[in-house]
Formats: structure tokens, C-alpha cells, sequence
């Protein structure tokens, strides 16, 4: 809140000593430079804060914040702190400052040396300054340099210049950096040699920027991203494995390999600023071709054939009745003229040439009707013998939870997702998933025909264009489960993360992100050149399974005849 009182109460207290008068003057020094609209205040039961107060309350015109537990904001804070407890009140506070507020630079006044130098040791953040008051020296400055991993003093306040923050250079430090095989992200093609993908490129671009070495530690393939492991008792984490694993364990200084922001692993790791948005999706066997006889009915759908059939019925039965009329009554005569129309069988003559109600009939209504429907199914039938068709394919996770299909995901932690959603196919599909920590074996399930697997979207994209001659071809569905955040992982509150941010963030705004997604693999299949078709007789399977029965109809009528003549004499 606004310390609105202090800004009425305190602004005739006057500002006396010369510790505070170089107090000020080094607080505004370095915050003059911050563009955080606000500032925190935490400080101490001691008389001697009520000129700091004032004088930030007076002469600053950013709102000031008194520090409270229960408050969290997400904007962008500095923060002064007063601190004249023991020697680890000081850590105490910061640590409930970030878990509270995002905070940029954090001054720290202290007059504990043991203290200023522990806060400076634990954070490792160039963006901290500790105020440390001596009794030969009003005010000693000390903050913790990264290029040279160590605390500086600076007794003499005039040599300090803030601008060396701007500086991001790492005078060619050496770090590791852990990553992983999940292309197009990153492509390892032998251990040991050069990697290829998009975040291997954004690293050399990175480390070029900020002058620093670094050396590839690559995860197990049966720990991959990693995960944490939990007495199964208690609860309790007892284990972090894959590259999260080592960069909480602090064995590397960074990692990627499409790697996720995760709300859970932020108490343990940070993440730099978000470089990509994707989705996770599933990729399922592609569609089985139909048989070759079904060639016949596909043209037309169910309800298609149902209205062509009743139409048939109901013409044979008007001819019928119209021929009744002048006195003709074959049923038969009459659907076999109506069906003769519509397969374009020619007739020798109408059921009664001398019924001219009849010829208007058949020649403007139902020859009309019958060259329609005849044209557009001959039409069809070449294009489902020319072009291959195949069954309806998954794009729905109703579909997917509908089908037989085994499903699988690598980790625990989107499971979770689906079990408490308020979907009910969701939750649904979150019990019939298995999980896996090996993502070569959930991808090589594929070959297989039986699976269905959940990847990122630009991880089945080109899975589908550089995959090889398989006898299961795939398909992505369209439906998507989440939307994921890709950003690169530091260790918990790594002073490195505002470099990378940086430059992560002028590579995204430059358009080299997306540029880098935008590029093709080079393994993708040629697409080969149209060919002639040429009908063979599998081709034609279903004219001959209709000519068959065909024959055997034609084949029994005349044997039913044959009989019928000779057990009834004409005679």
C-alpha cells in the first residue's frame, strides 16, 4: 500500500546526519537507472529508518510499497530493505521477497559484514547491492560479480558506476549445458559431434552475444526432460532426474530441448522468458485403406442409396398404377423398364406405347431423375477407383477414447491434467493412458499400429515428414490437448536468466525464431510425380463380385422357370 501517512507524518523530519545524506544519494544512484514503476519497502523497528522513508516518500516519484506477507504482485519492483537483525534475517527476507514480488534490483542495508557477505554468496545476483555501514566508513557498497564469481567492494562509493549492469558481456566463461535428442528442437545425430535443430542454433547465437563458451551434456535416454520422484509413503521428493534434474542439482549452468514452463518446477529451477508456444497433440495410425469391392457403394452415402431405393420402389409402383389404367399389370414389367432408365439400359419400348401419360411420365420425371443420379455416381466411382480412399480418420479425442488404440504420454504431469478435467472424455482418456520416461521407445510404438502417442505439434510434424517407409502410415489429429510454453531452464535464481532474457527476447522480436521453425527438414520425402492410373483387376474387384451374383440370380431364375415348366405341363 501507499505509505500515505508517511508521506504527511514524516516530511517535516529532517535530514540531518551525513549517513544518510550518502545513504540517499547511492539508493537513488542505482535505482535511477531501473525502469520498475514501483518499489518495496522492508524495514527494520529502529528509529534511525524514518529519514530513509522520508526521503524516499518525499523525492521519489514511484509509488512505495510497505512490504506485506500476504500480498503478491506481478509487476516489476525494486525493493530497499533494512536489515540490522542477525546474520540470516537478511537471506530470510529476500527469499519472502521474491516468492511475493518480481523484483528487479534489491538494495540491502545492513551494518553486518557476516550477514552482507552470506546474502551476496547464497543469491549470486549481479542485480543485488548490500549498503554496509563501518564505523572508519559511512558506507561500503558490495555486490557479487559473475565474470568473476566473487564479491566486490567498493570502499570508495565514486569508482562505482552503475552502468556496469548494462554490460552483459561473460568474458569467455565456460559453461555446460545440458540437452537432449527431440527433434526439430534439437538433433543429435552421433554422440560427440555438432548438434542441429532450432535451440542449438539460438544457443551459438546466444553465447556469441554474451562471450561465453560451453560444452553439451546430454540426458539419458530413459530420463529425458526428467521428472521427480516421491516416496511413495511420505510423499516426500527424494530424487530429480533428466536435465531439470542437473540443473537442480547444479551440474549445468542451462538447458533445452523444448523444454516446458511447469508451475511445479518453479520452487526448484527458472526459466527464462517463453520463446515459443505450441501445442500437444496425438499422433495415431493413418486411416486403413477400405477394400476394393466397396468401390461400388462408396459414391454414394447410406442416405444416399436409402432415397435412391425408395425412389425406384416408388416410380415402379406410379408406372404400375398408370398402367393399370389401360389395362396392363405387370409389377415386374414395370420395375424392370424403371430400373432398365436408371442403369441407362436401353428399352425396346415403353410398358404401353399407347399410354401417352406413361411416356410423360418416365421421359420428364424419372429419365430426368435417373441421368442425375446415374451421371454423379458414374462420376464417383472413377474417382474412388483412380484416387485410393481410406476409412474415417481420429481427430476428435472422443474419437480417439472411442477407439481401440493403446495411448500413451511420456510423464506424469499431463495425466494429471486430464484426470481432474472437467471434460468428461478428457478425464476418460487420462485413465486409459500409460506413461513412459523413454520417448524413443513411446515413438517407436508407432510401427506398430497400435498405439497412439502424444508429442508436441512441431515434434509429429516432422516426425511426418522424415519418416521412413513404414507399413503404418500416421495421422495427426487435429483436436489438441494443451498449449505448451517452450523456454530454456537455469538454475533457481541464476543470475544468467536477465542476459538470456535478454537476447532471447531481441532474437523473437527479430523474427529468427519463427524463421528457424519455418525451415523444412532436409530428410522429408520428395513428393512424387502424378502417374497415369491404369485399372487392373483388383481395381475392379466389386464389378466382378456384382457380375457373379448377377449370374447366379439369372442362373436360379432360370433354373425356377425350368422346373416351374416342367412340373406344371402348359398343357
Amino acid at each position: 500500500m501507499i505509505l500515505l501517512i508517511c508521506v504527511f507524518a514524516l516530511t517535516l523530519v529532517p535530514l540531518t546526519t551525513e549517513r544518510d545524506s550518502q545513504l540517499f544519494k547511492v539508493i537513488l544512484t542505482i535505482l535511477n537507472q531501473s525502469n520498475c514503476p514501483g518499489i518495496v519497502l522492508s524495514l527494520s523497528e529502529t528509529e534511525n529508518e524514518i529519514s530513509l522513508v522520508n526521503l524516499l516518500t518525499g523525492d521519489n516519484r514511484k509509488p512505495v510499497t510497505l512490504f506485506s506477507h500476504g500480498r503478491n504482485e506481478i509487476v516489476c519492483n525494486d525493493a530497499v530493505v533494512s536489515c540490522y537483525s542477525n546474520a540470516n534475517e537478511l537471506s530470510t527476507i529476500y527469499r519472502k521477497l521474491v516468492n511475493h514480488f518480481h523484483l528487479n534490483k534489491v538494495i540491502a542495508v545492513t551494518n553486518l559484514t557476516d550477514q552482507a557477505d552470506k546474502l551476496l554468496l547464497d543469491v549470486m545476483n549481479e542485480r543485488v547491492f548490500v549498503l554496509l555501514e563501518q564505523p572508519d566508513i559511512l558506507i561500503k557498497l558490495l555486490r557479487w560479480s559473475v565474470n568473476e564469481n566473487r564479491i566486490i567492494r567498493y570502499e570508495n562509493l565514486s569508482v562505482f558506476d552503475t552502468r556496469e549492469l548494462l554490460n552483459l558481456k561473460l568474458a569467455g566463461r565456460h559453461l555446460r549445458i545440458a540437452t537432449l535428442h527431440h527433434p526439430p528442437a534439437v538433433v543429435v545425430r552421433e554422440p560427440g559431434t555438432e548438434l542441429e535443430g532450432i535451440e542449438p542454433l539460438i544457443v551459438k547465437l546466444i553465447a556469441e552475444k554474451l562471450n561465453f563458451t560451453f560444452t553439451y551434456v546430454l540426458a539419458r535416454a530413459d530420463e529425458m526432460w526428467g521428472d521427480m520422484v516421491k516416496n511413495k509413503t511420505t510423499g516426500k521428493i527424494i530424487e530429480f532426474t533428466g536435465i531439470r534434474g542437473m540443473l537442480v542439482r547444479k551440474e549445468v549452468d542451462l538447458a533445452f530441448g523444448d523444454l516446458y514452463m511447469m508451475h511445479s518446477w518453479l520452487p526448484h529451477i527458472s526459466f527464462s522468458q517463453i520463446y515459443k508456444t505450441d501445442y500437444d497433440c496425438f499422433v495415431v495410425p493413418g486411416p486403413k485403406p477400405l477394400a476394393n469391392w466397396t468401390a461400388l457403394i462408396a459414391p454414394f452415402s447410406s442416405n444416399t442409396w436409402l432415397a435412391t431405393c425408395a425412389s425406384l420402389l416408388l416410380v415402379t409402383i406410379a408406372l404400375f398404377l398408370a398402367g393399370k389404367l389401360y389395362q396392363r399389370r405387370s409389377l415386374i414389367a414395370s420395375f424392370i423398364f424403371v430400373l432398365g432408365q436408371l442403369l441407362w439400359i436401353q428399352q425396346p419400348r415403353l410398358p404401353d406405347g399407347r399410354a401417352s401419360v406413361c411416356r410423360l411420365f418416365l421421359i420428364w420425371c424419372w429419365l430426368f431423375a435417373a441421368t442425375i443420379l446415374s451421371t454423379v455416381y458414374r462420376s464417383g466411382l472413377i474417382s474412388f477407383l483412380t484416387e485410393p480412399f481410406a476409412q474415417q480418420p481420429i481427430d476428435t479425442i472422443q474419437q480417439l477414447v472411442e477407439s481401440p488404440l493403446n495411448k500413451m504420454m511420456f510423464s506424469d504431469f499431463y495425466k494429471t491434467v486430464l484426470l481432474n478435467s472437467s471434460d468428461p472424455h478428457r478425464r476418460l482418456l487420462g485413465h486409459q493412458l500409460t506413461t513412459t520416461n523413454n520417448i524413443s521407445h513411446m515413438l517407436s510404438l508407432l510401427e506398430t499400429g497400435q498405439w497412439a502417442v502424444d508429442s508436441s505439434l512441431d515434434s509429429l510434424n516432422y516426425l511426418m515428414m522424415t519418416q521412413s517407409s513404414s507399413p503404418h502410415d500416421l495421422h495427426v489429429m487435429k483436436e489438441r490437448l494443451f498449449p505448451t510454453r517452450s523456454s530454456f531452464g537455469l538454475q533457481k535464481d541464476s543470475p544468467l536468466k536477465a542476459r538470456i532474457d535478454l537476447v532471447l527476447q531481441r532474437l523473437t522480436e527479430a523474427g529468427l525464431v519463427d524463421y528457424h521453425r519455418s525451415m523444412k527438414p532436409s530428410g522429408r520425402h520428395r513428393q512424387s510425380a502424378p502417374t497415369l492410373v491404369r485399372f487392373s483387376l483388383i481395381n475392379l474387384e466389386g464389378a466382378f463380385y456384382l457380375l457373379a451374383i448377377g449370374i447366379v440370380i439369372s442362373i436360379t431364375a432360370f433354373l425356377i422357370e425350368w422346373i416351374l415348366a416342367v412340373l406344371i405341363p402348359s398343357g
